[in-house]
């Protein structure tokens, strides 16, 4: 049987964001987000793979990562390389969860990233909006609290780094911030590579 989840107030699991590197889509000013496109195209730079080398290199000196981190990463090849990257200094085998893969952009594929705007734009209207076919808000918590809660109950006291995209990272550390889902992208928002926390607790207590 699976282990059940600790109570919120109980956990003592820390959990911790990685955006990706610099990739080849963010060079090229592209949106891509689906498998078809983004599971064996559009990787890291080198710019990319040195930032994520240098960020989670400054989080174990400033000793919130540790060698003994799980490290979980999205299905899509900029964040797998991203994850390499981790792994190669942090020394840990990398597991990979497609609930960590980027929000789904419908419509707008292989389009020019200035379209983020326009759906971003409809989110701080509607949470649940679909429109050009995108995944909505409110589909990337409900997966994304699916795999923390499942991390937690795998280990309640560990720490977990999870390497991911802009769209679901702002998703999370808006929602564990306490803000509404309509101000994902003002409040969550991450750089390449940034490494930031979160409070699952928040997360888990929904």
């Amino acid at each position: 049987m699976p282990a059940s989840p600790a109570p919120p107030h109980a956990l003592a699991a820390q959990f911790f964001l990685l955006r990706h590197g610099q990739s080849e889509a963010n060079v090229q000013g592209l949106i891509a987000s689906s498998p078809a496109e983004a599971y064996e195209g559009y990787g890291l730079t080198d710019l990319g793979r040195a930032q994520v080398r240098a960020s989670v290199r400054g989080e174990v000196e400033a000793g919130r990562l540790t060698y003994a981190c799980h490290l979980v990463s999205s299905a899509l090849l900029r964040a797998r390389q991203s994850a390499d990257e981790a792994a190669a200094v942090l020394g840990t085998s990398i597991r990979v969860d497609a609930r960590l893969d980027e929000r789904g952009f419908g419509e707008l594929e292989l389009t020019s990233d200035t379209q983020y705007a326009r759906v971003w734009a409809e989110d701080r209207m509607n949470s649940a909006h679909a429109r050009w076919g995108v995944e909505s808000v409110e589909s990337i918590l409900r997966r994304v609290t699916e795999l923390v809660r499942s991390l937690a109950a795998s280990d309640p006291a560990g720490r977990f780094l999870l390497c991911t995209h802009g769209d679901v990272a702002s998703v999370l550390l808006c929602t564990t911030g306490g803000h509404a889902l309509t101000d994902h992208r003002d409040v969550g928002a991450l750089g390449n590579a940034e490494v930031r926390p979160f409070d699952a607790r928040n997360l888990l207590a929904r």
